[in-house]
């Protein structure tokens, strides 16, 4: 047995490090790999409480101690990471970003992380692909967690002295209203703020300090420490694998990852770490929770310069395995000569020498930091041409040309007069579908007569266009297919237009039943004489176009179609088109057959107008150019 060391606790650190690098690697089904970070803040909060309640009974209990073994723990690898993630953001960023990037290196210095990014992009967008020291504003949170605690346990411990009820009456109460603050900063839409700011997170960490309280009683029982254990296996698997990047967070989805790491640590108190053989499984899990802290720090900067140095701005899975076993060789080189030195005392072996190296680091970083944001304030050609680029990069540029919150995701719920009212003596053609189907409207409403055609449109984002409103994944899915099977009751059109983000509806295993529900909703559709239409695959990218114009513009790359434009859609047209066969009310039509000739999709159009705003979704120019290519093809009379 190895008294005084904690196995579990390294295993549980490596189940929070592998979600997390299984998510930014964007590995499925890891899609809820970002509560890794709330397993973290819960193991320290643990530890931390554990040892500061032991050394003040102890009365062994220094501040100055205390933040010298942080300063150790924590400063060396950062810094160290940080320095080095310097000299490739000089070739990967515009100059603009570099001016981001270093004052992102004040904010990593002066532990205040968390507020620079949240004035930035939100943690789950896009651009936050491309911000290297993004991940730090986990270790701001813990930081500040750290200058907090140890003073309200020294207080409440000294003041209540003798009292045993004190502390887990003020570290439960601390905890509540930390969650349900969260809770309300939640409610009125300041997610941003509960998800990067120190009050709405500091329950997470205060759940591991009620775990380490001594009053907390021992799973004495073999059987019952196993069911414990496997309880809490089973809330960080729901975690890691049913959330999303849609999903609320933190709030109340925050709770299944932490309480499961609370569970976890409570089922290994007071059982001994055994003394494994060389070549025991457990050894490999042990092994990536003590390089968890370098591996985190490593992950994200190498994942980010790697993705740049693509002209897709996209990883295959071979790239992926290959940048993972970079990252952990990296991250163990990190761990052994940078992490254990310092924190073995074979590097500043006194607390003078530490607090001091600490403080040298800290001011040449700052002004480094400074250097690099002077050098970084003249626009280059390449910034110009990037600014241009990024205003067709904005989702509210385009809400007008969807119709936004009245015929696409109404804001009241249900489609009005103004989206589905039919007029006689028209042709009347119904746009039906999701966020690909509104894409269409501006288009087609540029390409037919007006005189002659009436465009009525009903999409809702995310919902896949079908009658079946007991496939439909969400309420107001299912209340959408409801809406739609009452209109088709009551009224007639000419021609439905059906569109959807077909790659996502048919993603494994859901591809037949997709087809399944299309055949039902065409065969209840077709005889009532309208002619039913269903628009194939959508054009699509590897990733936001815009970005990509970008990177490649930076340098110096011709953008290609073959390596901007994801294959799988062709493929996925093609086995559409085989299982949906033409008959005389139905046809299936080819997007791609119409805008991408020879399978060569234009990536910008006059005036290098990007043809999509992100990854799919069509600029009103790409709209325009291709309703133009399809409206023949629908046997609508032009303008």
């Amino acid at each position: 047995m190895i008294a005084g060391y904690r196995e579990d606790i390294d295993w549980l650190r490596a189940i929070a490090v592998l979600a997390v690098v299984a998510f930014h690697f964007e590995v499925p089904p890891a899609y809820g790999g970002y509560v890794g970070v709330d397993i973290f803040f819960v193991i320290s909060g643990y530890l931390i409480s554990g040892i500061i309640q032991s050394e003040l009974k102890a009365d062994s209990f220094s501040f100055a101690r205390f933040y010298e073994r942080r300063v150790r723990r924590l400063l060396p690898a950062l810094y160290a990471m940080v320095a080095l993630t310097a000299i490739p953001a000089f070739h990967f960023l515009l100059t603009s970003e570099r001016a981001e990037f270093f004052r992102s290196v004040a904010a990593v210095v002066t532990f205040t992380s968390n507020f620079f990014f949240y004035f930035q992009a939100g943690y789950f967008d896009h651009a936050a692909v491309e911000k290297p020291l993004l991940h730090t504003w986990s270790l701001a949170v813990e930081e500040q967690f750290y200058l907090a605690l140890p003073l309200l346990l020294f207080a409440v411990m000294r003041i209540a002295r003798g009292s045993r009820l004190a502390l887990p009456v003020t570290l439960g109460a601390l905890t509540l209203i930390s969650f349900v603050f969260g809770l309300s900063l939640m409610r009125n839409d300041a997610t941003a703020n509960a998800f990067f700011m120190s009050p709405p997170r500091a329950w997470e960490f205060l759940i591991g300090s009620i775990v380490a309280l001594p009053s907390v009683p021992l799973l004495r029982h073999v059987l019952l420490r196993a069911a414990v254990r496997a309880l809490a296996l089973v809330l960080l698997a729901i975690a890691v694998f049913g959330l999303r990047k849609e999903s609320p967070f933190p709030g109340w989805n925050a709770l299944l990852p932490c309480a499961g790491a609370a569970l976890f640590i409570w089922a290994g108190i007071g059982v001994p770490t055994k003394v494994r053989g060389r070549f025991s499984p457990f050894n490999l899990i042990k092994f990536f929770g003590q390089i968890s802290y370098s591996l985190y720090l490593w992950h994200w900067p190498l994942f980010t310069f790697t993705r740049f140095s693509k002209a897709s701005l996209t990883l295959g899975p071979g790239e992926k395995v290959t940048l993972f076993a970079l990252t952990v060789a990296i991250s163990y080189l990190s761990w052994r000569a940078i992490e254990q030195p310092f924190r073995q005392r074979r590097l500043a072996p006194t607390p003078v020498a530490g607090f001091g190296l600490a403080g040298v680091a800290s001011i040449l970083l700052l002004a480094a930091g400074v250097a690099g944001y002077a050098a970084s304030r003249t626009p280059s050609d390449t910034d110009r041409v990037a600014a241009e680029l990024e205003t067709y990069d904005n989702a509210d540029r385009y809400k007008p040309s969807y119709r936004f919150g009245e015929c696409f995701q109404p804001a009241s719920g249900t489609f009005g007069e103004a989206c589905l009212a039919v007029v006689s003596g028209k042709t009347n053609v119904l746009l039906w579908g999701d966020s690909y189907a509104a894409q269409y409207y501006d288009g087609l409403h540029r390409n037919v007569d007006p005189a002659r055609v009436n465009i009525l449109q009903a999409t809702q984002p995310a919902c896949m266009p079908t009658l079946d409103a007991a496939a439909q994944f969400t309420a107001y899915c299912r209340s959408f297919a409801t809406q739609m099977q009452a209109f088709f009751t009551a009224h007639k059109v000419d021609l439905v237009i059906i569109a959807g983000d077909w790659l996502e509806y048919s993603r494994p295993p859901h591809y037949d039943g997709m087809i399944a529900d299309l055949k039902k909703t065409i065969a209840a559709l077709t005889p009532s004489g309208a002619r039913v239409v269903v628009a194939g695959p959508a054009v699509q990218f590897r990733s936001e176009l815009p970005s990509m114009l970008i990177r490649a513009h930076l340098r110096g790359v011709e953008a290609k179609a073959d390596d901007f434009v994801r294959p799988d859609i062709f493929d996925l047209d093609q086995k559409m088109r085989s299982a949906l066969p033409d008959s005389e009310q139905f046809t299936y039509l080819s997007v791609l057959d119409a805008a991408c000739p020879a399978r060569q999709c234009p990536i910008t159009l006059d005036g290098d107008v990007p043809i999509a705003w992100d990854h799919a979704h069509l600029t009103t120019e790409g709209s325009d150019y291709v309703m133009g290519k399809l409206v023949p093809k629908l046997g609508l009379v032009g303008p």
